[in-house]
């Protein structure tokens, strides 16, 4: 066994520190760096999600007033400033619900196509597609709304989309099946009076 004198330790010391210093130094500068990125970024973030949620509720403000103008622009302002925050899909379900009471049946279809596809939250996703399908069906573009619901999986929304369906059905002149459909939806617990009124219409 052989043993450095300290002289020689000292010497190898020198140059392993010669040989690794920059790349040390070089990843302690990028780390501290992360850190301080990763910090200005959720600094932004939570600034930026603050901001979303003062408009939405500046939106709903407006909506519940009946200021359909005002809600309308407010919502396009966070749709816009609000990215990457969940309040962007609420604000574009909102621009589709000023839209159904302006009467514009074109405008709140795409409304509803922006929520959808911003949407970060699934369940919140398949909400916004129901409804999305709910007026393709209205406006009788029957094979998009039919797509459409293929994508909503959860049972948690079996009843709603089983009517839905019915709807379609219904549309398409299919009496038998959209009772079926209709019936299937109240088995899945979901017994609203305007589905009965659909289904009471059927069986005249």
């Amino acid at each position: 066994m052989s043993y450095l004198t300290d002289e020689e330790k000292a010497e190898r010391i020198k140059q392993w520190w010669s040989e690794n210093a920059v790349a040390i130094i070089g990843g302690l500068a990028i780390g501290i760096a992360g850190l301080f990125g990763w910090n200005w970024w959720t600094d932004r973030q939570d600034s930026r999600a603050e901001m979303a949620s003062e408009l939405y509720t500046t939106v709903l403000s407006h909506a519940a007033a009946g200021q359909y103008t005002q809600a309308a622009a407010v919502a396009a302002e966070l749709t816009e400033r609000g990215r990457g925050t969940p309040y962007v899909a609420m604000g574009w379900a909102i621009v589709a619900d000023v839209a159904v009471r302006q009467e514009d049946p074109q405008r709140a279809i795409h409304a509803l196509e922006q929520a959808r596809e911003t949407a970060r939250d699934r369940g919140y996703r398949q909400v916004v597609t129901l409804r999305l399908a709910r007026h393709l069906v209205s406006a009788d573009r029957l094979d998009e709304a039919e797509a459409l619901l293929a994508e909503v999986e959860s049972e948690a929304f079996a009843g709603l989309r089983a009517e839905v369906r019915g709807d379609i059905a219904r549309a398409q002149g299919d009496s038998e099946r959209a009772r079926q459909h209709y019936e299937e939806a109240l088995a899945a617990g979901h017994n609203t009076e305007f589905l009965r009124l659909k289904l009471d219409e059927l069986s005249a």
